[in-house]
């Protein structure tokens, strides 16, 4: 006799909504977005373009373009962006991997979860940038000391909140897996993972923000190169233009990241995700 599926389906789409809706859902929100920006860019760029407020200070959007292209063409903003990511992919991707593994491991068991929750909650009630020196003296000024940041930065929400959707799983999905003889193993592969996927991928969304706080906090703090570099570098000269262009690289890093992960989410599990 063949082994039963234990595989489960989906919950169904709410009744009402269809393709064309969500369609046209996402793309009101989307312009939405975009207007606002819009206007906001408008704003800054009248009232910087005009010494409404002194440019030195806040500078406006067509300087900040002209200064992106000059470093950009210099080869300057693209060696410390390369820099930067090769050290955020070295920290984050382990602590993805690391924070799963952990927070099913604590879920699973009580006696783990009582041995590492004073750990946990200190390093997620702890500001980051307070490990920054221990770090250096641990790791030196190298890259391993800026993806260590990302790795400590990230791997907390990441196990936190797998640990609560696997606490938050169907009590029916795990006897539905049991009835037909599933093993401990299986239960874990089949439901428990599965059912607490929205909630880790959440935690993975949050993690991107703290390590790339982490990482520039680091580079800031003591390092050669990096994006954080450049930002102390341009700080210390009081040069607004530079400043607003690094920052902007970082932040469209952030959104375009978790936006890749929000679809990334929706393939794997269409159902966690709001229309």
């Amino acid at each position: 006799m063949s082994a039963p599926d234990l595989s489960l389906a989906a919950p169904a789409p709410a009744r009402g909504v269809t393709w064309a809706s969500l369609v046209r859902h996402r793309f009101a929100r989307g312009a939405v977005g975009f207007l606002a920006v819009a206007l906001f860019l408008i704003a800054w760029q009248i009232i910087g373009g005009n010494d409404i407020i002194r440019s030195d200070l806040i500078s406006y959007p067509s300087e900040v373009a002209a200064t992106f292209i000059q470093m950009s063409a210099s080869g300057e903003l693209g060696s410390n962006v390369a820099v930067s990511l090769q050290e955020f992919i070295q920290g984050f991707v382990p602590a993805i991997a690391i924070g799963i593994a952990a927070g099913t491991a604590f879920a699973l068991s009580r006696r783990l979860h009582y041995l590492f929750e004073p750990l946990i909650v200190a390093l997620n009630t702890s500001p980051i940038i307070a490990f920054v020196p221990v770090v250096v003296v641990w790791f030196g000024v190298g890259t391993q000391s800026k993806a260590i940041m990302v790795f400590l930065a990230a791997v907390v929400p990441i196990v936190i909140n797998t640990m609560t959707g696997i606490t938050q799983v169907h009590e029916s999905w795990i006897r539905a897996c049991r009835a037909f003889g599933a093993s401990r193993s299986q239960v874990i592969l089949k439901a428990t993972l599965p059912g607490a996927l929205p909630s880790v991928m959440v935690g993975v969304r949050l993690a991107v923000g703290r390590a790339i706080v982490g990482l520039i906090a680091a580079e800031m703090y003591v390092s050669v190169r990096g994006v954080g570099r450049l930002i102390q570098v341009y700080s210390s000269s009081e040069r607004a233009a530079e400043i607003f262009v690094l920052v902007t690289v970082v932040a469209s890093f952030g959104f375009v990241l978790v936006t890749v992960l929000r679809r990334i989410e929706g393939l794997i599990a269409p159902w966690s995700l709001d229309p």
